[in-house]
């Protein structure tokens, strides 16, 4: 079940990938860790990158990958999605950036061990099947010390953050208690809605699972959105991954954190 469903998200992905690079404007200047939210600039959790090989897995379009590249890593990035990887080659190629990109799960990572200085993850382990051995991977890579970044949306916004915003798709809260789940949904536009899963997993679960591995928790971040209703448009430069909202989500955002970030170290 859990490879048909592995290859239902893929390809909801290739399917969804133009709409999603269409509709978001993600920088390729700093690193984002979620929407409307301060990034790696603001926040510094990775510290001085240049000359060190850095890896983002479930990198989507690629931008992360190219800023981290611009401030002089040795930059690579993977996804499962054949069209992501394809525009963030082409994206890179526009940016003038040498940054390299791999078509490969977070479960499966191509490369040698011990080889990176930081892993890290933005959103993309929402859609990854098997999260302990995504976690064994991104252990595997690293070298000794090495940082990884786990960034995802906070388990507690989704039992019940949609719920408050009176989505009517969440009548009541979620069984947090009984997780983890595979929930299924819609995005895109209401012309060409596309049907997404996502994996569901208490905090308890997540750092757990880290630990397990062998890494140590370093820090932990609880994001909710910024106010960018309100700001300049000189202030929302400094907000690396600008989108449209639903207005009863958004202030239920600015109130309980819809971001967690995880840094943890290979000990």
């Amino acid at each position: 079940m859990d490879e048909n469903r592995r290859s239902d998200i893929v390809k909801a992905w290739e399917n969804f990938s133009a709409y999603y690079q269409k509709t978001t404007h993600i920088s390729t200047h700093d690193v984002h860790y979620g929407p409307l939210a301060y990034g790696e600039n603001r926040l510094n959790l990775m510290g001085d990158v240049n000359g060190k090989k850095t890896l983002e897995i479930g990198c989507g379009g690629g931008q992360n990958t190219i800023a981290l590249a611009r401030w002089g890593a040795q930059s690579f990035g993977v996804d499962p999605t054949g069209a992501q990887i394809e525009y963030a080659r082409s994206l890179a190629e526009k940016c003038s950036v040498n940054a390299t990109f791999e078509v490969a799960p977070a479960e499966t990572l191509p490369f040698q061990d011990k080889y990176f200085d930081i892993a890290f993850s933005s959103f993309a382990f929402d859609y990854v099947a098997d999260m302990e051995k995504a976690f064994a991977e991104a252990y595997r890579v690293l070298k000794k010390g090495g940082i990884f970044i786990f960034c995802g949306s906070h388990p507690y916004f989704i039992a019940v953050g949609f719920y408050l915003a009176e989505d009517p798709e969440e009548p009541e809260i979620r069984d947090y208690l009984s997780w983890p789940e595979v929930t299924t949904w819609t995005w895109g536009s209401k012309e060409t809605p596309i049907q997404m899963w996502s994996y569901n997993r208490t905090l308890s679960h997540i750092v757990n699972a880290l630990l397990e591995k062998g890494f140590t928790l370093q820090r932990m971040v609880e994001q909710g959105i910024e106010d960018v209703a309100n700001m300049s448009e000189e202030e929302k430069k400094e907000i690396p991954y600008l989108c449209t909202w639903e207005e009863k989500e958004y202030p239920v955002q600015r109130k309980i954190p819809s971001t967690l970030i995880l840094k943890v170290r290979k000990s």
